[in-house]
């Protein structure tokens, strides 16, 4: 993040509260809030506040706590007050949600696509929601977690799938892909977009070779180590590679409008509960290849 010109990002030798995917109950407003802000108002929010350095992400700051405080401050114009239908548990997914509608907005899609979503932990599965929730498909999920791939099931895609070159490509026949340098399109061939949800080294590599010519591959994933990819093997199949990162308010905002219109589509993705000094041992679960998707934290809950 430093080296992205990222200047208010944590040093983590210092301390720092994290959580930037919340729901919160106002407590109390300046005074220059010029919105109907009100003590008990249930809100969302984008996690960035304008500190001294320019921006900076809540939950990965040392000067602005995240939602694991007791209290934290927000900027008004980044709230978005939740409305009465959608449970607050479920309104909490609103930040992953708008982070998959950055995604298939970055792959242009319509529908002449045809998408694989390699990698189905909960940006993934986001990405199925609303790939089905704008009306695009077919879908294919890739994951070596039965239980994720049953919540890509649930969620719309068309076939799920361990990891499995033979049937993947199989799949892309089917759509009238054109495999490789040699093979001909056929007469009605989709488009085809792959979202790469997992960020381990390899992946960027392993999914271009998995994928038709002129894949236009979107990378989602956050991968923390240098990879290597083939860039002849891409030039050759003709195929485009995009970073994405984030959302903008209006994506943020969509999220919530989405999660509004139907919160049952996308309730099932919380998968339990945690208090806070739990948290280690929630990650150990998220890890277990268990089939967990979300795991929120009521820092409230405190033991006794």
């Amino acid at each position: 993040m430093g080296k992205a010109g990222f200047k208010g990002f944590m040093n983590p030798d210092k301390p720092v509260v994290m959580g930037h995917e919340f729901v919160c109950e106002v407590l109390d407003h300046g005074s220059g809030c010029s919105r109907s802000i009100t003590p008990g108002l249930r809100v969302t929010a984008m996690p960035f506040m304008v500190g001294s350095q320019g921006i900076e992400l809540l939950g990965y700051s040392n000067r602005f706590n995240g939602a694991m405080a007791e209290a934290m401050l927000l900027d008004e114009s980044m709230l978005l007050p939740v409305p009465h239908n959608v449970p607050t548990d479920t309104a909490a997914l609103t930040e992953p949600l708008a982070v998959a509608i950055h995604a298939v907005n970055a792959a242009a899609a319509g529908s002449n696509c045809a998408f694989a979503v390699h990698g189905c932990g909960p940006v993934g599965l986001f990405i199925i929601a609303r790939l089905r929730h704008v009306g695009l498909g077919p879908i294919m999920a890739i994951d070596p977690d039965v239980g994720r791939r049953a919540f890509a099931e649930r969620l719309g895609a068309d076939l799920v799938i361990a990891p499995d070159a033979d049937r993947q490509a199989r799949w892309w026949e089917d759509q009238g892909a054109a495999l490789g340098m040699s093979d001909t399109p056929g007469a009605d061939a989709r488009r085809p977009v792959a979202f790469e949800c997992v960020g381990k080294a390899g992946m960027l590599q392993s999914v271009t070779e998995q994928s038709p010519m002129g894949t236009s591959v979107i990378a989602v994933g956050v991968c923390m180590e240098p990879d290597t990819i083939t860039p002849a093997y891409l030039l050759m199949k003709e195929m485009s590679l995009r970073f994405v990162f984030a959302y903008n308010p209006a994506e943020f905002q969509e999220a919530l409008a989405m999660i509004a219109a139907a919160p049952e589509r996308v309730a099932p993705l919380v998968t339990g509960h945690s208090r806070l000094d739990q948290v280690d041992a929630v990650f150990d679960r998220l890890s277990s290849g268990l089939g967990e998707v979300k795991v929120l934290i009521r820092p409230q809950e405190l033991s006794r």
